[in-house]
């Protein structure tokens, strides 16, 4: 017996040397990490995970970047609980950790954090900042970036509150326009757009955005005997054309204008084409241009000065004075685009029957440059 209790006593001591007792051991022993994923629906994220056994509950804790630090968000006493669900924001990246823990006595052992996991919450509700209607190109719906998107939706109905169907996905988030090509002239469309974005292969989605019309666009040129040409050459009845032989500022202020009023219904592209005539006119252009485009683009109008053509050999006006006019016009009116036809006449090259008016085949290349602008 006294041999045993001997060798016994020396297997003890070796052990406890190599591990120290058996008992600290095992209640030394730290709980294992959960294994953390996680969905989202809205601004609500929620953190799932597996059972730990040996664990008397979890922490888990959230990235805050503007400490640079995990905070603890969530303390769960319960081992058998394993989900857990925060509220956030919309369009918001999240980054969480878990670990578990068990209390022993006085004492509370820790597990290693888990893996960072990168949740993104729903995008916010996109708006669709412009729909415009062209019956040769189709219908163009333009919405707003949404910083964390993957990518958007595009829904069309006949009908503003119901049956919308999915007609196309722009994935990314570096295009915020489509063209819709596949409607018919005659018919009332609407759209609504959705962003979504994927968490560990789940898609997200956001509210659809509101509803917006497709409203035919209408084009409206302002001008002279060079826009009454194009008038003729292109045979466009789908234009509105307000143009008068060898007419400029008096006539725009005191007819055009008024002729102007009565064709606006608030969702028209308006191009000035003026000043062949009178470039001596300049400021009084300038002065009615930034008095009366506010209105235009207030009922719903986009604007388009365009730059006065090149002449050959006009007796009443030369180049120099063009260019010193449309200088002027580029830099002084307000609130609308600038079409530069000027420079692409001069690239393009031009051709005139008279010395003041185009010849054809160049009536047509500025009014396929024009139409570039609104198509």
């Amino acid at each position: 017996m006294k041999y045993i209790r001997k060798s016994f006593s020396l297997f003890w001591l070796i052990a406890v040397m190599l591990f120290g007792t058996v008992s600290a051991s095992a209640a030394s022993a730290k709980p294992e990490t959960p294994v953390l994923s996680g969905t989202a629906a809205g601004n609500r994220v929620t953190l799932n995970w597996n059972k730990v056994k040996k664990a008397s509950g979890y922490q888990i804790f959230l990235y805050y970047k503007a400490y640079g630090k995990y905070k603890c968000v969530g303390r769960i006493k319960n081992r058998n609980i394993t989900s857990f669900t925060l509220t956030g924001s919309e369009d918001k990246l999240y980054t969480y950790k878990i670990r578990s823990y068990l209390k022993q006595g006085n004492k509370t052992l820790y597990s290693p954090s888990s893996k960072a996991l990168e949740i993104k919450t729903a995008p916010g509700k996109p708006v669709i900042t412009r729909i415009r209607v062209r019956e040769e190109s189709g219908t163009l719906i333009k919405w707003k970036k949404i910083k964390t998107a993957e990518g958007y939706q595009i829904f069309r109905s006949e009908s503003e509150d119901r049956g919308y169907k999915r007609i196309n996905i722009v994935s990314g988030n570096t295009t915020f326009s489509y063209t819709d090509t596949g409607t018919v002239s005659g018919k009332t469309y609407y759209y609504r757009i959705r962003a979504y974005v994927r968490n560990q292969g789940n898609v997200v989605y956001s509210e659809l955005s509101d509803p917006s019309e497709a409203v035919m666009r209408k084009t409206i040129m302002i001008g002279d005997s060079r826009t009454d040409m194009m008038k003729d050459v292109v045979e466009n009845d789908n234009i509105t054309w307000i143009c008068e032989v060898g007419m400029g500022y008096k006539w725009l202020r005191d007819t055009a204008l008024k002729t102007l009023q009565e064709q606006m219904k608030g969702n028209e592209d308006i191009f000035v084409w003026l000043g062949v005539n009178d470039v001596y006119n300049i400021s009084n252009y300038i002065s009615l241009l930034n008095e009366e485009i506010p209105k235009w683009k207030a009922q719903g109008a986009d604007v388009y000065i365009v730059a006065v053509g090149q002449v050959t050999k006009d007796p009443y006006v030369t180049n120099e004075e063009i260019e010193d006019f449309n200088a002027r016009m580029k830099k002084e009116v307000a609130g609308a685009k600038y079409a530069d036809l000027y420079s692409y006449l001069k690239k393009q090259g031009y051709k005139t029957t008279d010395g003041t008016h185009y010849d054809n085949e160049t009536t047509w290349k500025i009014y396929r440059y024009l139409m570039s602008f609104v198509s």
